[in-house]
């Protein structure tokens, strides 16, 4: 069980298996983030390298990595959404996938490797501070909507600077402001591509875009969609809405029919651990036991089954297994302790 501080609860997205940490009376992720991640997962594949700008809590981040096996880099600065983000990661057993940088998204030419990267999802602070203007008193909040440690054009430069040639950046924003991005995206060499506007009810201004620009290609084929309408006329989410924010009973009926895969953790006789993979726990148990299961564990049996973690993708079960069995025994130790295992 994740570790709650005071005023935190553990909250769903998308699905049960989906599981998040926020604080009660701060920081929360909202429709818009689920938007953004939900128009950028289409574009990424398993061999992507993904980068999350102003991550927040990293719903974005870890809502794309349900839907694949890429890399993800994710950066926040604020502490405390910082230390949500990576134990909401950990309770998501993505810890091998997705790196999170207390950092400012301007010194992010520092630390992450340029013209490397195949998409950069961004949900920036959405308001300027205006002389007078008043900003929300909750500092979380603050930072997360107004533009007070960086502002729109310092992010669509880092943007453009971490992508690869072709590589596109996603980002959600208020419409007021689309002239403003287009103009800083044609100065960083980011062409705008598609603009897809969401409406509260038809009939009603735009109050919300995701745009999908592309490095380095031509200014010319902008495709503006028709408006996506939010809610019926009762307040609920419309089907186009409830998909991406829940999973539907037909998916979940198929998701539950797949074969499911397990990452699993040997106590030995010798008090060493041994990690694995298998698609059957209890036979690979007695397989390790009967002296057939692994040359490293023959020799120190009898073993004991002491955790496990179950995936419905083969490769990600093989790739906790290759992360585990690379780390030390401390780390070991570590990360048992942390899952709560008595070893």
């Amino acid at each position: 069980m994740a570790k709650l501080l005071k005023n935190e609860r553990i909250d769903y997205m998308y699905s049960d298996d989906l599981r998040i940490i926020q604080n009660k009376t701060s920081f929360s992720f909202s429709l818009d983030t689920l938007l953004l991640a939900a128009a950028a997962k289409n574009a990424i594949k398993d061999s992507s390298k993904v980068a999350d700008l102003c991550a927040g809590n990293c719903a974005a981040t870890m809502y794309m990595a349900y839907f694949n096996r890429a890399k993800y880099d994710a950066i926040e600065i604020q502490k405390e959404v910082v230390s949500q983000a990576k134990r909401s990661i950990a309770l998501n057993q993505m810890e091998n996938r997705i790196q999170v940088f207390q950092e400012n998204v301007k010194d992010a030419p520092k630390f992450l490797r340029k013209d490397s990267y195949d998409v950069i999802v961004v949900n920036p602070p959405y308001f300027k501070v205006a002389p007078n203007h008043k900003v929300n008193p909750d500092p979380a909040k603050a930072i997360a909507r107004h533009e007070i440690l960086i502002n729109l054009e310092e992010i669509i430069a880092v943007a453009s600077g971490l992508l690869k040639m072709k590589g596109k950046m996603f980002m959600v924003h208020r419409p007021e402001r689309l002239n403003e991005i287009a103009y800083f995206c044609l100065q960083h060499d980011l062409s705008i591509k598609v603009i897809q506007p969401y409406v509260s009810h038809r009939g009603e201004d735009c109050n919300l875009i995701i745009i999908e620009a592309v490095k380095h290609t031509g200014s010319d084929g902008l495709v503006l969609k028709d408006a996506i309408e939010v809610h019926d006329q009762q307040g609920n989410y419309l089907p186009a809405i409830q998909c991406i924010i829940r999973e539907t009973k037909q998916e979940k009926a198929k998701r539950e029919k797949i074969k499911k895969y397990f990452f699993y953790v040997l106590l030995c006789s010798d008090g060493s651990f041994y990690g694995g993979f298998t698609d059957d726990l209890l036979k690979r148990l007695e397989a390790h036991n009967s002296g057939k299961g692994a040359k490293y564990t023959k020799s120190r049996r009898p073993v004991k089954l002491i955790y496990h973690e179950e995936f419905q993708d083969k490769n990600l079960a093989l790739k906790r297994e290759y992360w585990f069995k690379h780390h030390d025994r401390l780390w070991k130790e570590k990360f048992l302790k942390e899952h709560k295992v008595d070893f």
